[in-house]
């Protein structure tokens, strides 16, 4: 893929995307990073304050990667107790952009809109080097055997709503929910995303590491993936690299 070096899946909703110029890191809690290149920006972007989805260890991260910025949700609150807690060096204050739902930002090298999750936090859309890049974060559409009608209701109006936003865009990869504890509805989220927007490449997380809901929703949606051309990748197993996917 022009413009995408490789994709390494961290694990559950973590992804490291490596383009020509630079590293996104995304929702990493934890797990091992590929060696990376001190010389490329790394940006860690964490979509809300859930452990699964973020740790106070990306800010050690400052000390390896010296062109480091961070893009955190609202919700992840830098007040005093916290960043005595975490350790937040001074010098990283101007390397810190929070971000809230439904705004756009621009830094030197990427431009950035969010939506609002239907959990907590922020989605990501993020352009840069010619290319779109889409993370979920908890953005989905949370439908539970159990909850009240009204309850899973509301859910799907608050989904449909944030993903509209989305109606016809182009993104080039996209990083979606397709989780299996929501069993008979597992497939909700991602397959109304592929409905709205035209997604080249989709990569299946927050999956608990079950990806055997990954070949379901092939054999379930193919259709959806035939009509739209959209390529769902099959991961198989943490850290695993993706490269020379296009």
């Amino acid at each position: 893929m022009n413009g995408i070096k490789k994709v390494t899946y961290i694990e559950h909703s973590s992804f490291l995307v490596e383009t020509d110029t630079k590293y996104l890191l995304f929702d990493y809690c934890q797990g091992i990073l590929p060696k990376l290149d001190q010389k490329k920006p790394l940006y860690v972007f964490a979509s809300h304050a859930h452990g699964d989805h973020f740790a106070s260890v990306i800010f050690t991260f400052a000390r390896m990667y010296p062109q480091i910025q961070y893009v955190l949700s609202y919700d992840i609150k830098l007040k005093p107790g916290n960043i005595a807690k975490w350790n937040i060096q001074e010098e990283l204050s101007d390397k810190i952009l929070t971000v809230k739902a439904n705004e756009h930002y621009e830094t030197d090298d990427i431009m950035l809109d969010t939506l609002k999750s239907t959990d907590a936090g922020v989605a990501f859309l993020v352009k840069t080097d010619g290319k779109l890049i889409y993370h979920a974060g908890d953005l989905n559409w949370w439908y539970w055997e159990g909850e009240s009608k009204q309850c899973n209701n509301n859910m799907t109006a608050d989904f449909k709503r944030e993903v509209n936003k989305m109606k016809g865009l182009s993104i080039d990869i996209a990083f979606v929910p397709l989780d299996p504890r929501q069993e008979a509805y597992y497939y909700l989220g991602m397959e109304y995303l592929l409905k709205t927007a035209n997604v080249k490449y989709v990569f299946p997380m927050h999956m608990w590491k079950d990806y055997s809901v990954i070949s379901k929703f092939k054999k379930k949606k193919s259709d959806i993936l035939s009509e739209k051309g959209t390529i769902l990748i099959d991961i198989q197993k943490q850290e695993q690299e993706f490269g020379c996917i296009d």
